[in-house]
C-alpha cells in the first residue's frame, strides 16, 4: 500500500486514540515502528497471493502492543488467470466445480484458495508466537482484501478495454476470498481500494455483491481530510469504515464512526400519530443499537432505531439525538421531524413576452400536506393573480417589467407554508455570437446576423455606438463601413419588437493582420482498416479567397495538399500521427494548422448489464386497522407504477413511483389482525419483490 510523509497535526487533538492506527507489511521489515498506537493492520502476504510476509510474526507482535491489543490483517488479491500460474485450480469440485478453464468458477476457487493460504499463514505465525489458540486469534481478527491495480488482474493484463467476462472473473476471485473467510467464521472482512482501481478491476456494476463489506479508502493527505472522507458516497455499497492518510512516514489510518441515515423527515399534521422512520447504518452487517439521549417524549427512538412520535404533535420541528453502536464501533445520530410545514415545489420564476403575458398561466405546487392544498395570495395582485388551487394568471397584457406574487399555502388539517412567484415580462436576450476575428482584407465584405430570443414577431435593432466602422441595420445585419485596419471594433444597441419587448445587444469585431484561424477538424480517430482511404478537409477562417496550405511535418504518413486536403500514404498501423504547417491567402493573411490522426484497434463494447432485480428494503410508516394511511416503500428497481398486494383485508394503491420510493395509500379493514405482515410488489416487467411492514 502506498505511503507518504506526514504528521498527526493539531486537527486530530479531539480524535479518540483508539481511532488512529497504522498499517504495515513486508516493506517495513526491521523498521522502527511507533509505540502506543491505537491499532495495527498487518499485511499477511509478500505483495501478491500465495506468498508470506517474512516479518509476519514480528509485526503481529507489534500490533499486539497497540491500545486495541488485537492485530487486524490485510491480504493482497489478484487474478492473473491460468496462464503460467502454478496456483491456478486445475481439478477442484468445491466450493465450485473447476476443471482449469479461465472461468468465473475457477476464478472463484482461485480466490478461495488464496484466502485459505493467507489464513493459514496467520495461524502459523500465531503458533510460532505461542498463542493460546492460534486459530481463534486469526478468526477473531478484522480482515481486509487489498484490491489494487498494481497486482495482476485479467481486466488489466492486455492493454485494451476490459471485457465483461474479465470483470466477472476478477469479481469472482474477490467473492471466493470473502466466501472462504465467511465459511470458517471470520466475523468481518472489508475491502481496501480507491474508486478508480475498483472500477478498473471489477467494473462499476457490482450491484449489492459487496454492500455488506466495510470499505477502507486510501488517498487522503491529512487527518482532517480523512475525517471528512468518512461521509463520502461508497463506491462498493459497503459502509465507509476507515480512511488511510500519511502519518509519521508510514501509512496512517483513521477509523470512521457510524454514520446514521436518514437525518430528517417532513410530515403533515394528519400523519403525526402514524409516523415512523427506521434509522440505519448503510453497509453495516452487524446489529446496530441506538440509544436516545434527547428528543423524548415528542420523538421516541427504540433500541433498534425505529423513530416514532409520542402522540399528537403541534406544528413545528422536533429533534432527537443519541448514539449508535455496532461491532465495537460507535457514532452519533440526529433526526429532525418537521410537522405541518408545506414546502413549495416546482419553478418559482418564469419569463414571457409582453404579447404572451395576456394569456400566461402557471400551476403552483407544494409537498408536506394532506389532501388538496389551498393557496391564499397576500401580494402581487392585480398584475399576478393566484387562485385558491394555485393557478397563476395575469390580469391581462402586462407592460415590460418584473412582477411578483406571494402568499400562504394550507390544507384542511392545519398544515401551512408560503409561496413566492416572479414573472419577468418583455425582456429580450441576445442569442447570436458576441465576438469574432477576421483579417483586414476580409473586413471589406464582412457580415454577421444578430439574433435574440424572448420576443414576439420581427425584431428591430437600433444602433447606439460603433458607427461608422460597424453598421447595424434595423433587421440586425452587421456590416463594416469598408476595409478596417488592425484593431478592436465594438457596436452596441437596443433590440425591440412591436409588442414592447426590449433588450440590448453587443458585438466585438477583432481585426488582425494575417489572422487566419484554424477551425474544425483538428483531430480524428480511425480503425487500421479505414486508414488507407481516410481523407478530410482542413478549414481556416478570417482570410479572403482561396487558401494555400504548406506542410512542414507529418509526411509520409499524413499528406496535406495545397488546398488543405489531408490523406494518408496508405494503410497505417495502430498509433498517433501528426501533421502541421502554414496557410496563407493572396492578400497576405497567414496562419498555421495542426492535425492529429489516431489509428486505434476497434474495441469490443461489453454488453450492458442486466437490469437490477427490484428490491424493497423497508416501509416508512405503519398500517392502522380501520384507517387509510400513506406509507412509503423504499428500495430500487420499481418500474412503471407497480402493483402492491397486502394480506387479506388490506388494500394498497400506488399513488407515486420515483423508481426508488413507492408512495402507497393503504386501507385496512376494522378488526384486522395487528402484527408484522408482507407486501408483495409486482413490476410491469413481471419481476416481484416483497417487504415486511407493521400493522397496528
Amino acid at each position: 500500500m502506498a505511503g507518504g510523509l506526514g504528521v498527526l497535526g493539531a486537527q486530530a487533538a479531539s480524535v479518540p486514540p483508539t481511532s488512529l492506527g497504522y498499517d504495515i507489511s513486508f516493506p517495513q521489515c526491521g523498521a522502527n515502528l511507533p509505540a502506543a498506537t491505537g491499532f495495527g493492520v498487518v499485511g499477511v502476504d509478500n505483495g501478491h497471493s500465495f506468498s508470506v510476509n517474512p516479518c509476519l510474526a514480528s509485526e503481529i507482535t507489534w500490533a499486539g502492543t497497540s491500545l486495541s491489543a488485537s492485530p487486524q490483517f490485510y491480504v493482497n488479491t489478484d487474478n492473473p488467470g491460468p496462464s503460467n500460474n502454478s496456483n491456478w485450480p486445475l481439478s477442484q469440485s468445491t466450493p465450485k466445480p473447476c476443471s482449469g478453464a479461465n472461468s468465473v468458477n475457477c476464478s472463484y476457487d482461485y480466490g478461495w484458495n488464496a484466502a485459505q493460504a493467507s489464513f493459514q499463514a496467520v495461524v502459523s505465525a500465531e503458533t510460532q508466537l505461542s498463542a493460546v489458540s492460534p486459530t481463534a486469534a486469526a478468526l477473531g481478527a478484522q480482515w481486509w482484501l487489498d484490491v489494487e491495480t498494481g497486482n495482476a488482474w485479467q481486466s488489466l493484463r492486455n492493454g485494451s478495454a476490459p471485457t465483461s467476462a474479465q470483470f466477472a472473473n476478477d469479481a469472482a476471485t474477490l467473492q471466493g476470498q470473502l466466501a472462504y473467510f465467511a465459511s470458517i467464521g471470520v466475523g468481518t472482512v472489508g475491502i481496501y481500494a480507491t474508486s478508480l482501481q475498483w472500477g478498473a478491476i471489477v467494473g462499476n456494476n457490482t450491484g449489492s455483491a459487496f454492500s455488506q463489506n466495510p470499505l477502507w479508502v486510501p488517498g487522503y493527505a491529512t487527518i482532517a481530510a480523512a475525517q471528512a472522507a468518512c461521509s463520502m458516497t461508497s463506491f462498493t455499497g459497503g459502509r465507509i469504515a476507515m480512511i488511510q492518510y500519511p502519518l509519521n512516514g508510514l501509512d496512517g489510518d483513521y477509523v470512521c464512526g457510524l454514520i446514521v441515515i436518514p437525518t430528517s423527515a417532513t410530515i403533515s399534521l394528519a400523519s403525526v400519530s402514524t409516523f415512523s422512520s427506521q434509522l440505519a447504518v448503510a453497509g453495516e452487517s452487524a446489529p446496530v443499537t441506538y440509544t436516545e439521549t434527547t428528543g423524548s417524549p415528542s420523538l421516541l427512538v427504540s433500541p433498534s432505531g425505529l423513530v416514532t412520535t409520542g402522540g399528537t404533535l403541534a406544528a413545528g420541528t422536533y429533534s432527537a439525538s443519541g448514539t449508535a453502536s455496532a461491532g465495537g464501533l460507535s457514532g452519533n445520530f440526529s433526526f429532525a421531524l418537521t410537522v405541518g410545514t408545506i414546502v413549495q415545489t416546482g419553478a418559482t420564476t418564469a419569463s414571457t413576452s409582453v404579447l404572451g403575458s395576456a394569456t400566461y398561466t402557471s400551476q403552483l405546487a407544494g409537498v408536506g400536506g394532506s389532501g388538496p392544498l389551498s393557496f391564499t395570495q397576500t401580494t402581487g395582485s392585480p398584475s399576478l393573480l393566484v387562485s385558491s388551487s394555485g393557478l397563476v394568471t395575469t390580469s391581462g397584457a402586462l407592460a415590460r417589467g418584473t412582477y411578483s406574487a406571494s402568499g400562504t399555502i394550507g390544507d384542511a388539517f392545519g398544515d401551512q407554508g408560503t409561496f413566492t412567484y416572479t414573472l419577468k415580462v418583455g425582456f429580450l436576450t441576445q442569442s447570436s455570437a458576441i465576438r469574432t476575428t477576421i483579417s483586414p482584407a476580409a473586413s471589406t465584405s464582412y457580415t454577421m446576423q444578430l439574433t435574440a430570443t424572448g420576443g414576439s414577431g420581427p425584431l428591430s435593432f437600433t444602433q447606439t455606438t460603433g458607427t461608422p466602422s460597424l453598421v447595424v441595420s434595423p433587421s440586425g445585419l452587421v456590416t463594416t463601413g469598408g476595409t478596417l485596419a488592425d484593431g478592436s471594433y465594438v457596436v452596441r444597441g437596443v433590440i425591440s419588437d412591436a409588442s414592447g419587448d426590449r433588450g440590448t445587444y453587443f458585438f466585438n469585431l477583432l481585426v488582425a493582420a494575417g489572422a487566419l484561424v484554424q477551425g474544425s477538424p483538428t483531430s480524428a480517430t480511425v480503425a487500421p482498416s479505414a486508414s488507407a482511404t481516410y481523407t478530410t478537409q482542413l478549414v481556416e477562417t478570417g482570410g479572403v479567397g482561396s487558401l494555400t496550405f504548406t506542410q512542414t511535418s507529418g509526411t509520409p504518413s499524413l499528406v496535406v495538399s495545397a488546398t488543405g486536403v489531408i490523406t494518408t500514404s496508405g494503410a497505417l498501423v495502430v498509433g498517433t500521427y501528426n501533421a502541421a504547417g502554414s496557410v496563407s491567402d493572396a492578400s497576405g493573411d497567414t496562419g498555421t494548422y495542426a492535425f492529429t490522426l489516431t489509428v486505434a484497434a476497434p474495441t469490443t463494447t461489453p454488453p450492458p448489464p442486466p437490469p437490477l432485480s427490484p428490491v424493497a428494503t423497508r416501509v416508512v410508516g405503519h398500517a392502522v386497522a380501520g384507517h387509510i394511511v400513506i406509507l412509503r416503500i423504499l428500495g430500487r428497481g420499481f418500474i412503471g407504477r407497480p402493483t402492491v398486494v397486502g394480506p387479506r383485508g388490506t388494500k394498497a394503491f400506488v399513488i407515486r413511483d420515483t423508481g426508488t420510493v413507492l408512495t402507497v395509500r393503504v386501507r385496512v379493514v376494522r378488526h384486522s389482525r395487528p402484527g408484522v405482515h408482507t407486501f408483495v410488489i409486482a413490476m410491469s416487467n413481471g419481476k416481484i419483490a416483497s417487504v415486511r411492514f407493521v400493522q397496528r
